[in-house]
């Protein structure tokens, strides 16, 4: 089910110009069932700036003139968040306020129900993140969301490529780092990539850290992707 992300990280190389990257990652998200989907950029105080968003009529207006930028709950977890989230792991201890419960049922009348956030760091203290959301009353399925965030981190990596926003360069691993990040892509832990390389779990997260240091990333599924993307790990 779903879009094979190998044949995703594939497709990308071939566009051209970041609408078609566009329409490759909503054709990619929609067959995870998503039907919404937007790409922006905040700080702490709010919204900086939206690339795109794909949202039923009325919604990205009413959102702007309203500011909800300011009292959304996850444009604020986006800036503390390691990992993807479900927008029902925002709320606060206590609940969500009156007036954020009140925001969430504006958004689910003007089709914008349950949805999950990928944080992504951007540059200086902005963060970077890509939202999907369903139209109708049901629940996230988190069982992809590993799946969910490679697909959207997969397309930031191409967007800043044809933006001018970065431009990678090629970092040498040494090959037990290669090694390590290959079994990570495999879904191994690092118990069981420790057993196939015969070194010990300590030195396996030894190599993974230098690795993820080497290609800036924040964690296991972004140095991944940049691997992959890189020709350092094959496919």
């Amino acid at each position: 089910m779903g879009t094979n992300i190998e044949n995703f990280i594939e497709s990308t190389q071939d566009v051209t110009s970041v609408a078609s990257l566009k329409r490759l990652f909503l054709s990619a998200v929609a067959e995870e069932g998503y039907e919404n989907a937007v790409f922006a950029r905040t700080n702490e105080r709010g919204l900086v700036s939206l690339p795109w968003a794909h949202f039923p009529a009325g919604y990205v207006d009413t959102y702007k003139s309203e500011g909800w930028d300011k009292k959304d709950p996850v444009v604020r977890r986006a800036h503390f968040a390691r990992r993807p989230f479900t927008w029902s792991e925002t709320s606060p201890r206590g609940g969500f306020t009156k007036e954020q419960k009140r925001f969430f049922e504006e958004c689910r009348e003007l089709g914008v129900h349950s949805g999950i956030t990928i944080p992504i760091p951007g540059t200086g203290r902005d963060v970077d993140l890509i939202s999907l959301s369903l139209r109708t009353r049901e629940e996230v399925p988190s069982h992809r969301m590993a799946h969910l965030y490679m697909l959207s981190v997969q397309y930031w990596l191409r967007y800043c490529e044809l933006s001018g926003r970065r431009d990678p360069e090629v970092i040498p691993l040494t090959l037990q780092e290669a090694e390590c990040l290959r079994w990570c892509k495999e879904g191994k832990t690092n118990w069981e990539i420790g057993e196939i390389l015969r070194i010990s779990e300590k030195t396996v997260e030894f190599h993974l850290s230098n690795g993820m240091r080497k290609l800036g990333a924040n964690n296991r599924i972004t140095a991944v992707i940049i691997g992959i993307k890189m020709g350092l790990i094959p496919l």
